[in-house]
């Protein structure tokens, strides 16, 4: 495990990992439309796509909002300087996001006892990407010029 600093990208490297950061976005909406529309929760496939969910949420909000990440994560405040720092302009963690963010690490990432003492979270699709892309549009608002021709974030 290695939790150094993370490194010091290149902007070449950093608009790299803005298509990557558009996939991820694509992958959680279109999750949440499809869970939304039949969260019947009874299927091997309800649930694959649910943990997909959960991972692309979990994802999402780590390069939102974790200050120290592992050293080869790439992080939205590394598309700022210290001058305009992203922890100055980022929206706070929502309760929902919090929420989901602890329940995630609990029932998903992570084989824990919590799973049967408790019952199982009710997850909240659309309303967990619609504060997700809240915090993405500051992001998207707020690049500087050289990173704003290749996001579509």
């Amino acid at each position: 495990m290695n939790r150094a600093k993370t490194e010091n990208r290149t902007v070449e490297e950093l608009k790299g990992a803005l298509e990557h950061l558009e996939y991820e976005v694509w992958m959680l909406w279109s999750l949440a439309n499809i869970l939304a529309a039949d969260d019947q929760g009874k299927s091997v496939i309800h649930n694959a796509l649910l943990e997909s969910f959960l991972i692309h949420t979990r994802i999402l909000i780590e390069f939102l909002y974790k200050d120290e990440p592992y050293k080869d994560n790439v992080r939205a405040s590394q598309y700022f300087t210290p001058d305009s720092s992203w922890e100055s302009i980022r929206p706070p963690k929502t309760k929902l996001l919090n929420k989901t963010e602890g329940d995630t690490h609990k029932y998903l990432a992570h084989f824990t006892h919590t799973r049967s003492q408790k019952e199982k979270p009710r997850w909240s699709y659309i309303k967990i990407a619609n504060d997700i892309k809240a915090v993405l549009q500051v992001f998207r608002e707020n690049l500087p010029g050289d990173f704003t021709k290749e996001s579509n974030v």
